[in-house]
């Protein structure tokens, strides 16, 4: 692409994982919010990933895929243990839709 060309960039309040369309977008973007959670309280706990692994019974390069955002290597439900095992509670809760269809996403309430 020359410097010079034009690019369309469309704002969306939508996951990147709805707005491409994909059927598992609810799934992967769950995932992604709980991996960014666990990566920031790793961040804020300023946990080494051999910390980590050993609070969360991981492997090294495991800690660092998890670290690094690989959301294909891990189920939610692994997350949640994750979660867990850092010493958190995770809660699920049902309300009404916003729209004619629901979604699934991750309420963030831990203290930056």
């Amino acid at each position: 692409m020359e410097r010079d060309q034009a690019v369309e960039v469309t704002v969306t309040s939508e996951s990147a994982f709805h707005a491409l369309g994909l059927d598992d977008a609810d799934d992967l973007a769950v995932r992604a919010d709980l991996m960014s959670t666990i990566s920031r309280i790793v961040k804020q706990r300023r946990l080494t990933d051999v910390e980590v692994g050993t609070l969360i019974d991981m492997d090294q390069p495991r800690v660092s895929a998890l670290l690094h955002g690989k959301i294909t290597k891990y189920s939610t439900d692994r997350l949640l243990k994750v979660l867990g095992d850092l010493g958190l509670d995770a809660e699920m809760r049902v309300a009404p839709a916003r729209t004619t269809k629901g979604r699934a996403f991750v309420l963030d309430t831990f203290p930056e």
